[in-house]
């Protein structure tokens, strides 16, 4: 029996391994393929950044993940798209649900002073004949 359980384990681990090496293995997409990206940003210094965590929904990692993304400020946020956003954001698990559900691009622009264009509701709520 243990001689079994030893087998099934030794093949259980040495898939993982493989997926694992495999996953190393892939070549980047090319820039034909690949999806809409945020928009560059010039590199800024420690003293030009904002508190990104001050915001409703975003704690330091998404901090860190966003200025890893080169939005390292309110407006810099506030210009972004959300589900381009989230894709970008992929490797912390935030979907653009999320950052809708959060108001991330409407609290960066009130915090930045810049007029507040709300995606989170329509004009035509479906209650108006």
């Amino acid at each position: 029996m243990r001689r079994i359980f030893r087998a099934i384990l030794a093949v259980m681990l040495g898939y993982y391994i493989i997926e694992w090496w495999l996953n190393q293995q892939k070549s980047p997409v090319s820039s034909d393929e690949a999806a809409p990206s945020i928009k560059p940003n010039p590199p800024s210094s420690k003293s030009n950044r904002d508190p990104l965590a001050e915001l409703d929904g975003i704690g330091p990692a998404y901090e860190r993940a966003l200025n890893a993304l080169g939005i390292h400020t309110f407006a810099q946020l506030a210009s972004q798209n959300p589900d381009d956003l989230a894709m970008q954001l992929a490797s912390v698990r935030v979907t653009a649900a999320r950052i809708r559900r959060d108001r991330w691009i409407e609290q960066a622009a009130a915090h930045a002073n810049l007029p507040v264009q709300s995606t989170r509701w329509s004009a035509n709520d479906g209650n108006s004949a």
